[in-house]
C-alpha cells in the first residue's frame, strides 16, 4: 500500500470538509456512496477529523507538517544551547526516502490517538468491515490498526532516536487530539515519554499546532 498517499488524500479529505461544512462531520452514508478506497479514506478522516477536525485541515498539505516541526525545533534549539542543529530537510520526513515508513507510523500513531478516547464507533468499524471487496488491503489494515492501535511503546521503538520523526509523529497525534479528554492526555503524555521528548520541546509542538 502506498501509505504517503492514503495520508496525502486523509488530509485532503478533512481541508475539503472543513471548507464544505461550517459545523460537524460528514455522514457515514455520504461518505460511502463515493465507494471503495476512496470511502475508506473519507472514513478514515472524518474519524481522524471528530475532534481535531479543524487542526487536521489547517495542515492543507503534508509538507506543512515537517515544516511546523522545523519551526517548533529551531524554536526550541534557540532556548537549549547545547542541542544539535537540524536542518529543515531532516523534518521534511514524508518527502524523504524512507516516507513510506514514516507515513505508515504517523499514519497508525493518528488513529491510536483518536482511539485513545474509545470514540471510534462499532458503525465506523463496520463499514471499514463493508468496503473489503473494493479495497481489501486497506480495508483489513485499517480494521486491525482500529481493533489494535499501535502502543506508544512501538511507536517509540519504530522513531528509535530520530528526533525529527519523533517531532512529527507528536504534532500529528496532537493535532487528532485537539478537545483534549482525559485518556487522550494520558496518551499524550506517554507518548512524549516514550519518545523521549523534552518538555520544552513538546511545549514549542504545542505552540505550532496552534494549542
Amino acid at each position: 500500500m502506498d501509505f504517503n498517499q492514503i495520508l496525502n488524500q486523509v488530509v485532503n479529505i478533512a481541508k475539503n470538509s472543513a471548507s464544505n461544512l461550517q459545523t460537524g462531520n460528514p455522514t457515514l452514508d455520504n461518505i460511502t456512496k463515493v465507494g471503495g478506497g476512496a470511502a475508506i479514506t473519507g472514513i478514515l478522516s472524518m474519524i481522524l477529523g471528530r475532534s481535531g477536525g479543524a487542526s487536521l485541515a489547517k495542515l492543507g498539505s503534508l509538507a506543512v507538517l515537517g515544516n511546523l516541526a522545523y519551526q517548533a525545533y529551531q524554536n526550541y534549539q534557540k532556548s537549549q544551547q547545547v542541542q544539535p542543529v537540524m536542518s529543515a530537510n531532516e523534518f521534511d520526513v514524508l518527502n524523504s526516502t524512507s516516507q513510506q515508513e514514516a507515513s505508515a507510523l504517523i499514519l497508525r500513531t493518528m488513529i491510536a490517538a483518536a482511539a485513545a478516547d474509545g470514540e471510534i464507533t462499532e458503525e465506523e468499524k463496520q463499514t471499514i468491515a463493508n468496503e473489503i471487496g473494493d479495497n481489501a488491503e486497506l480495508a483489513q489494515w485499517l480494521e486491525q490498526e482500529m481493533q489494535n492501535p499501535i502502543s506508544v511503546n512501538e511507536i517509540a521503538r519504530q522513531v528509535g532516536n530520530d528526533t525529527a520523526l519523533a517531532a512529527n509523529v507528536y504534532l500529528a497525534a496532537r493535532l487528532v487530539s485537539k478537545d483534549l479528554s482525559r485518556k487522550e492526555i494520558i496518551f499524550l503524555a506517554n507518548l512524549a515519554e516514550a519518545l523521549g521528548l523534552d518538555e520544552a520541546l513538546v511545549e514549542q509542538l504545542e505552540k505550532q499546532a496552534g494549542f
